[in-house]
């Protein structure tokens, strides 16, 4: 009968132990994976690449300006059975990147109240000419400072994006670590709880067989109460950081509940030789991002500059009866159309005031400019040595947390034979799982300071594609 039961149990465990391994496999991604889910899936980051695609259309709408215009014109007027004007206008027109407009086209005209000047020949007049800008706008004017300032508008929009994805990522990155640090906390405040538990079983069999006075047991039920209450905390936090985690797993395939984090806990960080050459200061997207900034302003006061100029536009056309249109026989002595239009403030008050807006705003520039250079280099130095002593920190409280282990091992086989105390062990013991947390939280500490000195770099998002 004790081996049918025996069978039968036996039998039971192996139906859970298959049950169990139904369960799918939980997914171990360390911290470059999870980053790069992060980078690939994340809706900030994606919404991010959008804007720079939105600031790629405006650089195309912008040079629209300098695509060919096909333009028509048609007025007809009948009154008391006459034909008052009979008119027809098209064409195509032209503006160059250079500012010179192009035009050619065809009229053709009639009717019993013309103006004179709009007189054509029976078969319609063709023509073709050209507007050059002799003063103002010769060397740039608001189309072509326009279209330079979107495409410097696109190069901003991509280091923008650099940025926030830049951000982003330590954002996620330090919630990993956070949820790593707060998972083994839990798992070391779990072990105290039940090497407490188990002490004041041992301190109560020893009591009640006389070996050990009262007082021990009600001093290992109060240890055991400040175990669980610690233990109640570092699950408070375990949950708080998972589910802060959450925020930034978007992994389409995966459920949050079943990716667990993999740690190489001897990890040695590998720092770029910027601090000599400083040239991912000189490349941070920030000071990209001003010098584009600078790049677009300057722009602008060339742009007001070129107005302080007179408004001088020679336009020239070439006409001929539109029968002799295939011939190219134009004489341009004879049959051409001369235009000159002169404008010219006299003060320039607008033109002088918005040049010197932009001159100031060149100065807040290159103010911004310098101030962000040196809080990048001070925050490069600061998490790089920050790092190394973390690192330091994390080999010290490595080898304190294992003679930790070793006293208090020997303090128990002490105890047991009745040649210690129990205060003596459980202080002991406190010592030895308070260097094990200062042992996990430096270790978070440490590779919490290295993101946060490959993101005062500029460059998390590129460490990820190596």
């Amino acid at each position: 009968m004790m081996n049918k039961r025996v069978r039968s149990s036996i039998l039971g465990l192996f139906t859970a132990l298959c049950s169990v391994a139904q369960v799918p496999d939980t997914f171990l991604f360390n911290e470059l994976t999870f980053l790069r889910q992060a980078r690939d899936y994340a809706p900030t980051v994606l919404s991010s690449n959008l804007e720079v695609d939105i600031q790629n259309q405006e650089f195309l709408a912008a040079k629209g300006a300098f695509e060919p215009k096909l333009a028509g014109k048609y007025n007809l007027k009948n009154f008391d059975n006459k034909t008052y004007y009979n008119k027809l206008n098209t064409g195509l027109k032209l503006k160059t990147p250079l500012g010179i407009k192009v035009d050619g086209g065809f009229t053709d005209n009639s009717g019993v109240f013309l103006n004179p000047e709009a007189n054509v020949p029976v078969q319609g007049l063709a023509y073709a000419g050209i507007e050059v800008p002799l003063g103002a706008g010769l060397f740039t004017d608001e189309e072509r400072t326009h279209i330079k300032q979107q495409r410097l508008e696109t190069d901003a929009a991509a280091l923008l994006n650099t940025l926030t994805v830049n951000d982003y990522l330590l954002e996620a990155g330090e919630s990993y670590w956070d949820w790593y640090g707060s998972i083994l906390l839990l798992q070391v405040s779990q072990e105290a709880v039940a090497l407490a538990s188990n002490r004041l079983n041992f301190v109560k069999r020893k009591n009640i067989i006389g070996e050990s006075a009262d007082i021990d047991t009600l001093e290992a039920f109060i240890n055991y109460q400040n175990r669980q209450t610690l233990n109640l905390s570092a699950i408070v936090k375990w949950e708080k950081n998972k589910n802060y985690v959450r925020n930034y797993i978007w992994l389409p395939t995966r459920n949050a509940d079943d990716l667990k984090p993999e740690v190489d806990m001897k990890y040695e960080a590998v720092f770029p030789d910027s601090l000599l050459g400083q040239q991912y200061i000189k490349s941070h997207p920030m000071i990209k991002l001003l010098e584009t900034d600078s790049l677009v302003n300057r722009a602008g006061i060339a742009l007001a500059r070129e107005y302080f100029k007179p408004q001088v536009d020679l336009a020239f056309k070439l006409q001929e009866n539109a029968s002799d249109f295939g011939q190219f026989d134009y004489s341009p002595a004879e049959n051409n159309y001369v235009g000159v239009n002169v404008y010219m403030p006299l003060l320039l008050r607008k033109q002088r005031a918005k040049a010197k807006q932009l001159q100031y705003k060149e100065q807040i520039i290159s103010n911004k400019k310098s101030e962000v250079s040196v809080r990048l280099q001070n925050a490069q130095r600061t998490y790089y040595r920050n790092s190394l002593d973390l690192k330091r920190s994390v080999n010290v409280w490595s080898t304190a947390t294992v003679n930790y282990r070793r006293m208090l091992q020997a303090e128990q086989t002490k105890f047991n034979l009745g040649e210690s105390s129990l205060f003596v062990l459980n202080s002991r013991e406190l010592k030895w799982i308070d260097a094990r947390e200062k042992y996990i939280k430096s270790y978070i500490m440490y590779r919490k300071s290295i993101l946060r000195y490959y993101h005062s770099l500029g460059i998390l998002s590129a460490v990820l594609a190596q």
